[in-house]
């Protein structure tokens, strides 16, 4: 999910795309003034612990974005490896934990290589009318942006929790590459048009 669209994951995180997939949902909210942002609100079909479980449990999140490794509490460093599963490789995003309040929020620094760092927050919370938390709503904001990197981010972003809910419905992971290459001239549009 870097802003000019070269990042993969690794072809074993990957699955095949189930034909005819496209829609995941609709754009991120890009903001372009200022320091820019995006920010996604996403349904899954799940309870809010389980879908907790699938953004903090490095097992599951190498099944949708990446293998994580490092020391995953408050003031500890970590590291996602989005392309080859290597700790040596360009495609790693690392950071600190900023904070955590299981099983409602975290935030993040988040460094990619080339860039300043940036801020990435995750709440989880339960669908407005879901019956017995059977929904729940991830809210993920990732701000400090330059314009150009919240188009790619937007792209980004949206292409992992689409695969996120993939692995929330037990299906086939969908292609990273693929997925954001549909994606991205959505993005620079809405960027373009704002």
């Amino acid at each position: 999910m870097t802003t000019d669209g070269t990042s993969s994951n690794d072809a074993a995180t990957r699955g095949a795309s189930p034909g005819g997939r496209t829609a995941g949902s609709a754009l991120g909210a890009l903001r372009l003034d200022g320091p820019a942002s995006v920010t996604f609100h996403r349904a899954y079909p799940t309870d809010p612990a389980d879908l907790w479980d699938a953004v903090t449990t490095p097992a599951r999140l190498a099944r949708w974005l990446g293998p994580v490794d490092g020391d995953l509490v408050p003031g500890g460093r970590y590291e996602v490896r989005m392309g080859a599963d290597d700790a040596v490789s360009d495609q790693n995003a690392t950071g600190v934990v900023r904070s955590c309040d299981p099983p409602r929020t975290f935030a993040v620094e988040w460094c990619f290589p080339g860039e300043r760092p940036s801020e990435v927050e995750v709440r989880v919370e339960p669908a407005p009318g879901s019956d017995a938390g059977d929904h729940a709503v991830l809210v993920l904001v990732h701000t400090r942006l330059e314009h150009a990197q919240a188009v790619g981010y937007g792209a980004g972003w949206h292409t992992s929790l689409d695969r996120l809910a993939d692995h929330v419905a037990g299906v086939a992971i969908r292609d990273w590459d693929a997925r954001f290459t549909e994606l991205l001239p959505a993005y620079r549009a809405a960027a373009a048009s704002d």
